[in-house]
């Protein structure tokens, strides 16, 4: 029983010590009061481990929030850097990131490194600001698009974010069945949610306006279906969605100025 307990409490300090570093290393703080409170934030591990048994990044995150510890924003803008890495389908992984990214107000940056390997993808995107990202409100995004954080590492001026996307899915318009919709005056391609229940699409564009009808399907990892076009003017068309799709992203051939008073969809 004696070498049991002292292998439990060998456990314990391991994960403190984890979680204190962690801590410790999002905050950045070299004042000594500031050290003593992270030191006694932390010092109960259990508190900050994950329902797997490991620690749990977003809790000590908002832990250092909700103390004035979480140091985001520079004097003056820096670049800083963004790495999300995923087992799972790059191009969805890049979608629903951007996406949190642009809600949260950041539409700037480029990117630094993609690598795709048998184990994983690794994205690596720069940005230059006085404010990083907040890790909880990105969170927060991608729960919204039913995405999970690992785990979270910084590193210097990185961020790293482990990231699962098994249930991901990304912005789209939403449209009732059975009733047709007006949609607006398109800034990007539409992007609409279908699923194997849908019988046929019907799209109407206004009379004064040129369309050039692209409408691509996808699966739910955005793997493109099939594309159908048209080269001549058209003034509605009729689809069957394939019924392996998740996604149907509807422009025109040329310019989305062809459709600048928008489309009308039925979907049966």
């Amino acid at each position: 029983m004696r070498y049991l307990f002292l292998a439990v409490l060998c456990v314990g300090t391991l994960f403190a010590n984890a979680a204190l570093d962690k801590a410790t290393s999002f905050a950045n703080v070299n004042v000594a009061s500031s050290k003593n409170l992270i030191a006694f934030l932390f010092q109960n591990e259990e508190k900050y481990l994950s329902k797997e048994g490991g620690i749990n990044s977003i809790l000590i995150l908002k832990t250092l929030k909700d103390n004035s510890l979480l140091e985001l924003y520079s004097k003056e803008p820096k670049d800083f850097e963004l790495t999300f890495i995923s087992k799972q389908n790059p191009l969805l992984l890049i979608r629903v990131i951007t996406e949190s990214l642009n809600s949260m107000g950041y539409n700037f940056f480029i990117t630094k490194k993609a690598v795709k390997t048998e184990e994983e993808f690794v994205w690596t995107i720069s940005l230059s600001t006085q404010s990083i990202p907040s890790p909880l409100l990105l969170n927060d995004n991608l729960k919204a698009h039913d995405t999970v954080i690992l785990d979270i590492e910084k590193e210097g001026d990185n961020w790293i974010y482990n990231i699962n996307t098994d249930n991901a899915k990304i912005d789209t318009i939403p449209i009732n069945a059975k009733t047709r919709a007006s949609l607006k005056k398109p800034l990007t391609p539409y992007m609409i949610a279908i699923n194997n229940s849908m019988n046929t699409v019907t799209f109407w564009a206004h009379v004064s306006d040129y369309w050039h009808p692209r409408i691509s399907f996808y699966t739910q990892n955005l793997q493109l279906i099939k594309t159908i076009e048209e080269d001549k003017k058209t003034q509605n068309i009729k689809l069957k969605p394939p019924k392996t799709a998740a996604y149907m992203k509807v422009e025109d051939k040329y310019t989305l100025e062809n459709i600048k008073r928008g489309l009308s969809v039925l979907i049966e």
